[in-house]
């Protein structure tokens, strides 16, 4: 008896080191867009584009990228995220720079997220190098942007000529 003690023991000590390992993988994917980084030492000149939309108004449904998360308080927390994934799909899936009057509606079904992006699909063009009045109206829509509850109204055709209005 005196020796099955000790002998158990050792024993105990050795299954108590033995636990199992469970390994948990994760798949991970993002997609980012309108990255310039031209701050440092760097001028940039500033460039003009001109932006073609298409007529017709595109649909697109994501549930695959989502099918993998079960819809939780904590997954709601960052529906920010998933949100992005599917804008960026949606634009991917139709060639599209940008997508204009964008709508993003967002359901569960069998507690799995589908989220629907609609809006008009766009596209860059015609590159050019900004002019002294395309730079006067960048300033002055930078202004407006930083003003508090500012809006931006057009009174003629003239992209040059704004006035400001704000609302306080």
């Amino acid at each position: 008896m005196k020796r099955f003690i000790p002998t158990l023991a050792i024993v105990a000590t050795l299954f108590a080191g033995c636990s199992t390992q469970i390994v948990q993988t994760t798949d991970y994917m993002e997609s980012q867009a309108r990255v310039l980084e031209a701050e440092q030492s760097m001028l940039v000149t500033p460039i003009i584009a001109d932006l073609k939309v298409s007529d017709t108004k595109i649909h697109y449904t994501e549930t695959e990228a989502f099918a993998n998360f079960e819809v939780t308080p904590a997954l709601l927390q960052n529906i920010t995220e998933f949100k992005e994934i599917a804008l960026s799909h949606a634009a991917r899936a139709y060639n599209a720079d940008v997508l204009v009057g964008t709508t993003i509606d967002i359901v569960t079904k069998n507690k799995r997220l589908e989220i629907t992006v609609s809006g008009y699909p766009a596209h860059y063009v015609k590159f050019r190098n900004a002019n002294d009045k395309d730079v006067e109206l960048q300033k002055e829509l930078r202004k407006v942007r930083t003003e508090d509850g500012a809006k931006v109204v057009q009174n003629n055709s003239r992209a040059a000529k704004l006035d400001i209005q704000v609302n306080r």
